[in-house]
């Protein structure tokens, strides 16, 4: 088995696809992510690549030939030839490594939950109005790294999260990841608004912090007989940021709701 490192080119890539004659169906998501790190320029050369075996057919590497296509850019690729025959059935069997993968490598605590509060805060920043959820609002693993390393005092809201979460049961990586959000926008103390979501205490009718409390309760009741319904990220941050921009204008709710497909709001400052 021989291997080097080529530039593969996005005609040299359809024209190896031409020798696809034993690889698995084809995956147009996989495709799309590869071809978006390409453009984003996140891709970089590693062991895996593609291969051929003995008789020159394709056995690894048609998504990322399809998506060098799909990019339209020449991108560099280690290409190993005479790969032995059975190979192809121990090919791409071990577990990818997600994004928590990649933190708890890197040495960070809680990396479950901060990559989930990270990916929160890049969906924040560059989906505000779109669907947080399904193949077209994937975070690759490099834009969560990259977002941690914008936005390194993330990790002190890991147990701020931890701490709403537990008092509303609110998600714990959106409670995280808007108190992050709400914190870096405001120039003000905080503590009252913290304070009044987790103890809840001395809060008086039309107070944003009760709603909120009560919003989140409404959420994960679950009542005998009743199904409960799938609680989602958007949403809940959504209520957050809502009740937050009210508490911070002095703007007393009388509802506080969630409306399917609304934009996440924007951070009001307030006074």
């Amino acid at each position: 088995m021989r291997s080097r490192v080529q530039t593969i080119t996005p005609g040299k890539a359809a024209e190896y696809l031409q020798r696809n004659t034993v690889n698995r169906p084809l995956s147009q998501r996989t495709v799309r992510d590869f071809a978006a790190a390409m453009r984003r320029g996140e891709w970089r050369v590693t062991h895996q690549g593609i291969a051929f075996d003995t008789t020159g057919a394709l056995v690894d590497g048609q998504h990322r030939l399809a998506a060098v296509v799909e990019a339209d850019l020449p991108v560099e690729m280690t290409v190993f030839a005479d790969v032995p025959d059975g190979a192809f059935d121990v090919l791409d069997t071990g577990k990818r490594r997600n994004a928590a993968d990649v933190l708890a490598i890197e040495g960070e605590k809680s990396a479950v939950m901060l990559a989930a509060m990270v990916r929160t805060v890049w969906l924040y920043n560059n989906r505000r109005d779109l669907n947080w959820s399904g193949g077209d609002a994937g975070v690759s693993n490099h834009q969560i790294v990259q977002t941690l390393e914008q936005h390194p005092k993330l990790r002190k809201f890991v147990s701020v999260g931890e701490q709403i979460a537990g008092a509303t049961g609110m998600i714990k990586s959106a409670a995280g990841a808007a108190s992050y959000l709400v914190a870096q926008a405001s120039r003000r103390d905080l503590t009252a608004w913290f304070d009044g979501v987790i103890e809840g205490t001395g809060l008086t009718k039309g107070d944003p912090r009760l709603l909120f409390r009560r919003a989140m309760f409404a959420h994960t009741r679950k009542q005998a007989g009743q199904i409960v319904r799938r609680r989602e990220t958007r949403e809940h941050v959504t209520v957050y940021l809502k009740a937050f921009n009210a508490w911070a204008t002095g703007t007393p709710l009388t509802q506080l709701r969630y409306v399917p497909r609304e934009p996440v709001p924007t951070i009001t400052a307030g006074r």
